[in-house]
Protein backbone atom coordinates (compact mmCIF):
# COMPACT_ATOMS: atom_id res chain seq x y z
CA UNK A 1 0.00 0.00 0.00
CA UNK A 2 1.08 3.56 -0.69
CA UNK A 3 -0.14 6.34 1.56
CA UNK A 4 -0.31 10.09 1.16
CA UNK A 5 -0.09 12.62 3.97
CA UNK A 6 -1.40 16.16 3.65
CA UNK A 7 -1.26 19.04 6.09
CA UNK A 8 -4.47 20.89 6.89
CA UNK A 9 -5.44 23.80 9.10
CA UNK A 10 -8.78 24.06 10.87
CA UNK A 11 -10.19 26.74 13.14
CA UNK A 12 -13.10 27.16 15.50
CA UNK A 13 -14.39 29.73 17.94
CA UNK A 14 -15.68 26.91 20.19
CA UNK A 15 -12.97 24.30 20.80
CA UNK A 16 -9.86 22.49 19.66
CA UNK A 17 -11.94 19.36 19.04
CA UNK A 18 -14.30 21.26 16.76
CA UNK A 19 -11.38 22.75 14.81
CA UNK A 20 -9.99 19.24 14.22
CA UNK A 21 -13.40 17.84 13.28
CA UNK A 22 -14.06 20.66 10.83
CA UNK A 23 -10.69 20.16 9.10
CA UNK A 24 -11.29 16.41 8.75
CA UNK A 25 -14.90 16.78 7.62
CA UNK A 26 -13.99 19.37 4.99
CA UNK A 27 -11.12 17.25 3.65
CA UNK A 28 -13.37 14.17 3.52
CA UNK A 29 -15.57 15.95 0.97
CA UNK A 30 -12.87 15.54 -1.68
CA UNK A 31 -10.54 12.89 -0.18
CA UNK A 32 -11.78 9.40 0.55
CA UNK A 33 -10.26 6.98 3.01
CA UNK A 34 -8.74 9.29 5.60
CA UNK A 35 -7.96 6.86 8.40
CA UNK A 36 -5.53 8.68 10.64
CA UNK A 37 -4.66 12.20 11.67
CA UNK A 38 -1.81 13.63 13.67
CA UNK A 39 -2.32 16.87 15.53
CA UNK A 40 0.87 18.85 14.90
CA UNK A 41 0.14 22.32 16.27
CA UNK A 42 -2.41 24.18 18.37
CA UNK A 43 -2.63 27.96 18.59
CA UNK A 44 -5.16 30.36 20.01
CA UNK A 45 -6.08 33.87 18.95
CA UNK A 46 -6.50 36.12 21.98
CA UNK A 47 -8.40 39.39 22.18
CA UNK A 48 -8.92 41.43 25.35
CA UNK A 49 -7.43 38.65 27.47
CA UNK A 50 -9.80 35.96 26.10
CA UNK A 51 -9.32 33.11 23.65
CA UNK A 52 -11.56 33.96 20.70
CA UNK A 53 -10.47 31.31 18.18
CA UNK A 54 -8.64 27.98 18.22
CA UNK A 55 -6.47 27.01 15.26
CA UNK A 56 -5.03 23.53 14.68
CA UNK A 57 -2.67 22.00 12.16
CA UNK A 58 -3.13 18.33 11.38
CA UNK A 59 -1.55 15.77 9.09
CA UNK A 60 -4.15 13.51 7.50
CA UNK A 61 -3.18 10.10 6.11
CA UNK A 62 -5.08 8.25 3.41
CA UNK A 63 -4.29 5.46 0.91
CA UNK A 64 -3.34 6.19 -2.67
CA UNK A 65 -5.77 4.13 -4.71
CA UNK A 66 -4.77 2.10 -7.72
CA UNK A 67 -6.52 3.22 -10.87
CA UNK A 68 -6.67 1.44 -14.17
CA UNK A 69 -6.30 3.81 -17.08
CA UNK A 70 -8.30 3.13 -20.25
Amino acid sequence: MVEKIIELTGSSVNSIEEAVSLAVARAAVTISGIYQIQLTDITAQVEDGRVVRWKVKIKATFPVKDRIHE
